[in-house]
């Protein structure tokens, strides 16, 4: 019983279907070509006599800038519809053994089979809209993600020196002896004949600088992201501040 099929394939997978099909012993009968909203559809039949069986490779949107791989190579037979297309559809192939370079049918238009109707051409029009559309919303959403994880690592960073600064003010407040006693290790202070009370004053006032610059930083940020890095470094400091208390 004779049966036939459609089988839908990209562009890029054309060669490697023929050249299965010419391994398996299927016999090309014809290409043919048709005009639709998204461009140009190649229909290439071939036959398999063990089964009586029609099987249809249909490449569906060819345009003006796609490259069609040539089959002449397998089946010398499509040279003609080859350069049949390309001189009434305009669709481009590379690679033909026999090419009429456009002089296969003398034409007075080129490329009369592709000429539209309003109607085809306004839903050309409309797709190609709403590809760009697409396009543009996807590049959106991506750079939108980028700057998401940009703010992500800023406030990660800002949240950690943050909590450096208030860990240190902490400290300083909660033990100031201990900070007065390391400053007045230091060579400088040996030197100078300064006291570990008086060096101790340092410490606090480095303390508050990096406080400070710390607020300055966290000032330059989103509102909602430095009320957020804020109730996490002030969480931090009650911790640390119970933790000194024990």
């Amino acid at each position: 019983m004779y049966t036939t099929e459609f089988v839908e394939i990209p562009l890029g997978e054309l060669l490697c279907r023929v050249q299965t099909l010419k391994h398996e012993g299927l016999r090309f009968v014809q290409m043919c070509a048709e005009t639709t909203e998204a461009g140009i559809d190649l229909l290439y039949t071939f036959y398999d006599e063990t089964c009586d069986n029609a099987l249809n490779l249909c490449v569906y949107g060819i345009d003006h800038d796609s490259e069609v791989p040539s089959i002449q190579g397998l089946y010398f037979a499509a040279f003609s519809y080859e350069n049949e297309t390309h001189d009434l559809y305009g669709v481009k192939f590379i690679n033909m053994q026999l090419d009429f370079g456009g002089n296969f049918f003398n034409v007075a238009t080129d490329e009369p089979m592709t000429i539209i109707s309003p109607e085809m051409k306004a839903e050309r029009e409309k797709l190609a809209k709403q590809k760009a559309a697409a396009a543009a919303k996807a590049r959106k959403a991506a750079e939108a993600a980028q700057a998401a994880e940009a703010d992500a690592a800023a406030g990660e960073k800002a949240a950690a020196e943050a909590a450096g600064a208030r860990a240190g003010a902490v400290a300083d407040k909660a033990d100031p002896a201990a900070g007065a006693a390391t400053a007045g290790a230091t060579p400088a202070a040996t030197a100078t004949g300064a006291t570990p009370a008086a060096a101790a004053p340092a410490s606090g006032d480095a303390a508050d600088d990096r406080a400070a610059k710390m607020e300055a930083k966290l000032a330059a940020m989103d509102p909602e992201k430095a009320a957020k890095v804020r109730a996490a470094l002030a969480a931090r400091a009650a911790k640390a501040v119970a933790k000194d208390g024990e």
